[in-house]
């Protein structure tokens, strides 16, 4: 960076697909005196085919190059920002809840000595929950009816042990017409 010219502004990745990505820039960058000057040097970059700027937005449009080549380019000459937008929301939610699980999971080990785990407290919990409600409320469908409790329970048993989950080859055992949950 040549003396004088200010450090490079933060702008936010917007979109990137190949040969097309767009940046906004933050509120303070927007004028056509500090968009013209990063238009015109982006547009000698031999990755940009093409330049579009909105002052009004902070949008840039940068065409060119298709993959990295043009990322590269706009990455010297902005500080970008990737944020997750609401599309990978749902998978960053649940990669932090698992995370969480984990550690809670290891602390508790730990601090039993690996006599507990989460894997066999929570379906415990949900099923005493259950019955007591069954013993408190009788088979009344209250707030949370007791056959509900119970249900969580086993279910989070199944999807903690999917080695017990009745499943293909698991089930009715065809010769007795019980249910086996050691499988096959």
């Amino acid at each position: 960076m040549a003396t004088g010219e200010s450090p490079r502004p933060v702008a936010k990745l917007e979109h990137d697909v190949p040969g097309r990505v767009r940046v906004r820039l933050g509120r303070e960058h927007r004028s056509p005196e500090r968009m013209g000057p990063l238009e015109r040097r982006l547009a000698r970059h031999p990755a940009v085919g093409g330049v579009e700027t909105n002052p009004r937005t902070g949008s840039i449009l940068v065409t060119g190059a298709a993959g990295a080549p043009l990322r590269e380019a706009l990455e010297e000459f902005f500080e970008l920002v990737q944020e997750e937008g609401p599309e990978r929301l749902p998978e960053v939610g649940v990669q932090v809840a698992v995370d969480l699980v984990k550690r809670v999971d290891g602390q508790l080990a730990h601090v039993t000595g690996g006599r507990l785990s989460l894997r066999w407290l929570v379906p415990a919990v949900f099923v005493t929950f259950g019955v007591r409600q069954l013993l408190a409320q009788g088979l009344t469908v209250g707030a949370v009816p007791w056959y509900v409790l119970v249900y969580y329970g086993i279910d989070s048993f199944l999807k903690l042990y999917p080695e017990y989950a009745p499943g293909p080859g698991r089930g009715r055992s065809r010769t007795s017409g019980r249910v086996s949950l050691a499988g096959g």
